[in-house]
């Protein structure tokens, strides 16, 4: 199984990212119906290894927070071509704490290595870097900030791929908890 955890946006939170994706060309947008936030993503995982990965998760303890929309850019940030079209959450904090505590209950994450974790939500990605179209794009929206909403659950997820792009199916919920 292809998995990932991530975290979920409610409808009004998506609404307003739905909003921001368009205006640009030779990009795939994200669909919008599975926007989220990705915690870890973990790759082919062996059904037979599901359910103790299943119950490593449920010892994640973190309290729930609450997180906002703020900012665009892309990765990578200084070089070109551009690949990734996204838009920030800020504060960083809790969503830096809640995936370090998901890696302390399944160890190091080999994906992430060498990189620091930067919470976001993948708006696009781009084909080929329209770069004045692009420029405009990130100018227009740099003082970006929209709605605030509680995280008080992660999910973990199995993704699909198909010709039409990834299917993303709830595996199970994960409800936040203080100690």
């Amino acid at each position: 199984m292809r998995l990932f955890i991530a975290l979920d946006l409610p409808e009004a939170v998506a609404a307003e990212v739905r909003g921001l994706c368009q205006g640009l060309p030779h990009v795939r947008w994200s669909n919008p119906e599975q926007l989220h936030l990705t915690l870890r993503f973990l790759g082919e995982v062996p059904e037979e290894e599901v359910a103790a990965l299943r119950a490593r998760l449920e010892t994640v303890v973190s309290p729930p927070f609450e997180l906002g929309l703020r900012g665009v850019g892309v990765f990578p940030p200084k070089r070109r071509p551009a690949r990734v079209l996204w838009a920030g959450v800020a504060p960083h904090e809790p969503a830096l704490a809640l995936k370090a505590a998901v890696d302390n209950a399944l160890g190091p994450d080999p994906e992430a290595a060498g990189r620091a974790f930067s919470p976001h939500l993948t708006l696009a990605r781009l084909r080929e870097d329209p770069r004045a179209a692009l420029d405009a794009y990130l100018k227009e929206r740099a003082g970006f900030t929209g709605a605030r909403w509680s995280v008080d659950a992660f999910h973990l997820y199995q993704s699909t791929l198909g010709p039409d792009g990834a299917r993303h199916d709830l595996v199970q919920r994960y409800p936040l908890r203080s100690r």
